[in-house]
């Protein structure tokens, strides 16, 4: 059947509409995919087509500085090369670079894997940015990678890097702390919490560093600066080209901003003196500033060396340390606790006077030995001390007395005195790690020992034994609220600048509490601190200073129970020596510094603690005239005197025994100078 005209062109009219239809589709698909690639993700392809010729690279920032309150450098940064690696311009040859990189640099096979790693599973953007592939390369190792750039393509750089240097090495390093590379998943943790605070703070990257322990942890986000950028032409195979205008000239460079600086309340003098000064193997010594709470000096043992720790340490290095048994990593003074010793009787004596256990001026009989039911606790002195009142008990630290004390007051009642006065808990530092230490009552016992609370527990509690135990710092803290009447929160940071010295913030003296005792209870625990070191009876007697009078005691902390057989300290294994204590401050009447010594497993606190205290004692205060008569030499040419008349001879400065504070002026009933 023939087709009508009119049948034709209905026929050719259905062909045109379908191919009209099917050229609206195709356009509309293509439409789609513009859209797409332009707007959608035009800012993403914008970039990788830029970054085909532009390679930009990280200039990493100094970290701020730590300083002392003289302004002295503790920690600073120091020029270094780190090598990275773009993964694209090396392309199809990425297993041949890296070989040739881990043949130069010598990588372990650990290394040279993690490389490669990187290189199997960077997608996207990620192959465009710098893989850093070794951090703080030698100088050797800088020259053979400049020698061999030919053969590892534009691919490789090497930048200039700040790495952290810790310029005294081990001294200080518990708290100075110290930084190594962010792990992978601790990478994705810490910029989850960036970006959950918000802000302009830069997200971490691969191998970057981070503080670990003591203030570079602690002041991570004050300390850490800005990182800027450098943007270079290339070639496909990354290789840097001549000048080009391709990047505007004001896009080339971004500079990098420092970290903000820490200044601590240390006075690196007296640091270096007490790290000279204490002989121990294990140990620390803390000094405070009595007025304001401010740490003045920490020495801690033993310690490892943070330049090692943030620097190019291996595996063989680092299991030595971990397996070292006197722990050098263990920050002691806020991370270990120790039987107090006789340093506590301090605490017994006040609880018992304000428990009215012990009446002003009571006495004790000592026979050398205290009998409580079928058992005897042995005095220090085994031929007794007579009758003691408390200044004589404490100045020459008598057990029996102490153990009479414990023995009418128990166990709850000493607990809730040292509890009063601070033990038991985190005395406030700023750093992370800090432990409460233990003040043990009765129902603590019961809960962890077998058959619970027993009363003869109290008498070894009275002595500073037993299960009793504190931080070196919460002893500082203890003898520092004696001293002054004020319990002090102690701190180690004055005030952080930024890096043209401008004051960001600054640390005022905090008092968390004052001393819970009647003035008569503390004036009475005084007069024995006093005797301890200015009496001839006293146990600190050898180390009294010529013309100050410091107070303090003496403890000798029993670690392991060794008989009634007296042993001489190189009969003991090392492990099983007591530890040495002595805490004092000093001008008594008048209290600038509070200093704490423990020497571990070195035997009695007289002979092993206390010399270092006061040796600390008399420089800080030796320290402090001559710093006096600088300043007054800086003040003295302002003050000329009239032209007309001559200039009187200057005044004679003042000898220490004219000095009242440093002669014992004011000093409480009872206190007397030294011989």
């Amino acid at each position: 059947m023939a087709l009508t005209p009119s049948g034709a062109r209905g026929e050719g009219t259905t062909r045109l509409l379908w191919m009209a239809g099917f050229a609206g589709v195709a356009f509309l698909v293509l439409l789609s995919r513009l859209y797409h690639l332009q707007v959608l993700r035009g800012d993403e392809y914008r970039l990788r087509a830029e970054e085909n010729f532009v390679k930009e690279l990280r200039v990493p920032a100094d970290r701020g500085l730590v300083l002392d309150r003289n302004r002295k450098v503790l920690v600073d940064s120091r020029p270094s090369y780190d090598v990275v690696l773009i993964p694209y311009f090396c392309g199809k040859g990425c297993d041949e670079v890296v070989s040739r990189l881990a043949t130069l640099l010598s990588f372990s096979f650990d290394e040279e894997e993690r490389v490669r790693e990187h290189l199997r599973t960077a997608r996207g953007l990620l192959r465009f940015r710098p893989y850093t592939v070794k951090v703080d390369i030698s100088r050797d190792e800088l020259d053979v990678i400049e020698a061999n750039r030919i053969e590892l393509s534009g691919a490789v750089d090497v930048l200039p890097t700040p790495h952290r240097s810790y310029r005294h090495g081990v001294w200080a390093s518990h708290l100075l702390g110290y930084m190594n590379e962010v792990g992978p998943e601790e990478l994705g943790k810490l910029n989850a919490e960036i970006e959950k605070a918000g802000g302009d703070v830069q997200p971490y990257q691969a191998r970057d560093f981070v503080g670990r322990r003591g203030l570079e942890k602690r002041y991570e986000k004050e300390l850490r600066g800005v990182d800027g950028t450098q943007r270079v032409v290339v070639d496909a195979r990354g290789n840097a080209m001549r000048e080009s205008d391709l990047i505007p000239e004001d896009q080339r460079f971004e500079p990098s901003y420092p970290g903000n600086n820490l200044v601590l309340s240390l006075d690196w003098r007296l640091q270096e003196f007490a790290e000279k000064t204490f002989p121990a193997t294990a140990g620390s010594v803390l000094a405070m500033d009595a007025r304001t709470g401010f740490i003045l000096a920490l020495v801690d043992r033993p310690a490892v060396d943070p330049n090692k720790l943030a620097g190019r340490i291996t595996r063989a290095e680092l299991a030595e340390i971990r397996a070292d048994p006197l722990q050098p990593e263990l920050f002691r003074a806020i991370q270990q606790h120790y039987h107090p010793g006789s340093t506590f009787k301090v605490v017994t004596a006040m609880a018992a006077l304000e428990e009215g256990t012990l009446r002003p001026g009571g006495t004790v009989y000592c026979p050398g030995r205290y009998t409580l039911g079928g058992h005897s606790w042995r005095c220090d002195k085994e031929s007794g001390h007579g009758y003691v009142d408390l200044e004589h008990a404490l100045g020459a630290s008598c057990d029996v007395f102490f153990y009479s004390l414990g023995d009418r007051m128990g166990t709850d009642k000493i607990a809730k005195w040292g509890s009063l006065l601070g033990l038991g808990k985190p005395t406030g530092l700023d750093l992370q790690g800090e432990i409460p230490g233990v003040m043990p009552d009765e129902a603590w016992h019961d809960a962890r020992q077998p058959g619970g609370h027993q009363h003869g527990m109290s008498l070894n509690i009275a002595i500073g034994q037993g299960d009793v135990n504190v931080t070196p710092l919460q002893q500082l803290v203890l003898y520092g609220a004696i001293a002054t009447g004020k319990v002090w929160r102690p701190q180690v940071v004055l005030r952080i600048e930024d890096p043209r010295g401008e004051v960001v913030k600054e640390f005022a003296p905090e008092v968390r509490a004052t001393l819970p005792v009647k003035p008569e209870t503390r004036e009475a625990v005084m007069k024995g601190l006093l005797a301890t070191v200015n009496e001839p009876f006293g146990t600190a007697w050898g180390v009294r200073i010529k013309d100050v009078v410091m107070a303090g005691k003496t403890g000798t902390a029993q670690v392991v129970k060794l008989g009634a057989k007296r042993l001489k300290a190189s009969q003991i294994p090392y492990f099983q020596r007591d530890h040495a204590w002595f805490a004092a401050f000093a001008p008594a009447d008048d209290p600038e510094i509070v200093v704490v010594v423990l020497n571990e497993h070195s035997g009695f606190g007289s002979s092993n603690a206390a010399p270092t205290a006061a040796a600390l004692v008399k420089k800080w205060l030796e320290l402090q005239e001559e710093d006096a008569r600088r300043r007054e030499g800086v003040q003295r040419p302002a003050a000329a005197p009239p032209p007309a008349a001559p200039a009187p001879p200057p005044p004679a400065l003042p000898g220490k025994a004219e000095k009242p504070a440093r002669a014992g002026a004011g000093l409480p009933p009872g206190g007397r100078r030294g011989a």
